[in-house]
């Protein structure tokens, strides 16, 4: 008999207990109950903000915490594909992509994980829930530190505009009102008198500027005042670089057309507060609750959304003879200073190991072969072949599924690898987060790589962006060779491989016959030795 659904703490703003996912049946559930404070009512099914108050909205602020019942299932679910939507959002932005580009990147995942659309008003109703609830159980996951929550605001920052971009007059001045006639004053109007008063200036910059979607210049406008807006200058700082406001007594006057730039500042602050607000509201309960939410939370920020590379090769055996080239040719520099250290100096720490172990089972390596590996190094440091036996070939067989619980461990994906914390001599992690500047550096031209892509891989890095740093190791690396985004070692040996064996023939990849098996799915739940990992 499993426990029912439990009673949710109230905090000041949003904060979520849960068991473990595992602790629940497929068919359980729980109560979403994210609230303002104590004395607010719950209400079955309620949904916030402009999703509230007009139901055709394709639009939300995000204002209220929804209160409502919701399976396991569907919490995990709508979490997962809130974060694919997020996280494609970020890669397209950290590759460069032009406006344009990443329009359409957001259109395509919308419209798979996070449609708006819906014919009906049933399943119009049911996109909108999933869209709220998602919003608040990744801003409760990402409130945990500044880095999440800078993360998750920007993302956010980008998906709100271009929801707003897409909608038409009515619900954009909907969105507006909701936005701005709650919180720092209403959004006003100039006057007559003000555009009489300023009108040299007003026609100066604005006078060709299209202030509707039908088309209408202020000039061709009979009422041009009711297009313009006075509005605090901090507000629309991104308008001055473009001198697309007139500035009059310290307050800006901006034509309706770039009212966007008002309404994703407040929505930005108001989302900025709230993080704030859940932080402290977590931190505050911390202790109390770090057993139920510490793994859910950390399989959230941490979920890796791709193929989970646990059963099985996906490019066809790698014997042990291939180790060597393969690992020089196709590892990614996280996989390749493991290997190189463990060649080296004949040992790899705990971490290192777990690490560096799963990561050869998911390209193919054998059980007999990965033990053959490891103790044929382990002896060349001085170890026995029982004291090898004693204290190390019982872990290889567990991350195999051969003892304990016998599950089959999942290799590390990029964002478990990029939020790990090595210290001292520990050489797990990844080079591009946990190295020097001077080490990466030293790393990149052993690999032959010229200085400009050196240039651009320490850029990357600078702007925090690691995997795209990777990709764009790849690619020089792989020329000609072209991969969307990169989320996790084994799918990077796994496209070298088939680059490599696309070009020279298997003989050259290192690989077996490269037939592919079947992917299984990614699995939030898997026990924590194996965790879900994901691009941070």
């Amino acid at each position: 008999r499993h426990p029912s659904p439990f009673r949710v703490h109230r905090l000041f703003f949003s904060a979520l207990f849960l068991l473990p996912l595992s602790t629940f049946p497929a068919t359980s559930f729980v109560l979403l109950a994210m609230q303002f404070s104590s004395n607010r009512k719950r209400d079955s099914g309620r949904l916030s903000g402009a999703l509230h108050s007009n139901k055709r909205a394709k639009i939300s602020i995000y204002d209220v915490p929804p209160t409502m019942e919701i399976s396991m299932e569907e919490f995990e679910q709508f979490a997962l594909d809130r974060m694919r939507v997020l996280k494609a959002i970020d890669a397209a932005k950290a590759k460069g992509l032009k406006p344009d580009e990443v329009r359409e990147i957001i259109k395509q995942q919308c419209a798979l994980y996070l449609p708006l659309d819906g014919k009906d008003e049933y399943k119009f109703m049911e996109e909108r829930r999933k869209d709220e609830i998602s919003h608040f159980i990744l801003r409760i996951a990402y409130s945990k530190t500044e880095d999440l929550r800078r993360w998750f605001l920007r993302q956010e920052e980008i998906l709100f505009r271009h929801r707003f971009t897409e909608l038409d007059v009515q619900a954009r001045n909907h969105a507006i009102e909701m936005l701005t006639g709650t919180e720092g004053g209403k959004l006003l109007n100039i006057t007559e008198h003000e555009w009489v008063m300023h009108s040299a200036g007003l026609q100066k910059v604005f006078g060709s500027a299209v202030v509707d979607d039908k088309g209408n210049t202020l000039q061709d406008s009979s009422d041009p005042w009711n297009h313009v807006y006075k509005v605090p200058f901090e507000q629309v700082l991104d308008l001055v670089s473009g001198r697309r406001l007139l500035l009059v007594d310290g307050e800006a006057f901006v034509v309706s057309r770039d009212i966007v730039s008002v309404v994703i500042s407040n929505f930005r602050l108001r989302l900025s507060r709230h993080l704030t607000e859940n932080a402290r509201a977590f931190y505050a309960k911390a202790e109390e609750e770090a057993e139920r939410l510490g793994p859910l939370l950390e399989n959230l920020t941490n979920a890796y959304l791709g193929p989970s590379f646990s059963s099985g090769p996906v490019v066809g055996r790698i014997t042990l003879d291939k180790v060597p080239t393969a690992m020089a040719r196709s590892a990614p520099l996280c996989m390749k200073a493991l290997y190189d250290t463990l060649t080296d100096k004949h040992h790899l720490k705990h971490d290192a190991r777990m690490q560096f172990g799963l990561f050869l089972k998911g390209i193919g390596v054998t059980l007999e072969d990965s033990i053959a590996l490891w103790k044929e190094e382990m002896m060349r440091g001085g170890k026995t072949s029982e004291q090898f036996d004693k204290q190390y070939a019982y872990s290889i067989r567990h991350n195999y599924g051969m003892e304990g619980k016998r599950t089959d461990y999942s290799p590390y994906g990029c964002g478990k690898i990029i939020n790990q914390t090595p210290v001292g001599d520990q050489v797990h992690g990844c080079p591009y987060r946990h190295w020097s500047a001077q080490h990466l550096q030293s790393a990149l031209a052993s690999m032959r790589l010229g200085p400009n892509v050196v240039s651009d891989v320490m850029e990357k890095v600078k702007g925090q962006h690691y995997q795209v740093a990777c990709l764009r190791v790849f690619e020089a690396t792989h020329k000609g060779g072209t991969v969307d985004a990169l989320n996790h070692p084994n799918q990077y040996f796994q496209d070298s491989i088939k680059y490599w064996d696309a070009k020279n023939g298997d003989q050259a990849g290192g690989a077996a016959p490269a037939a592919e098996a079947a992917q299984t799915p990614a699995k939030p739940t898997e026990p924590a030795a194996a965790p879900i990992e994901a691009s941070a």
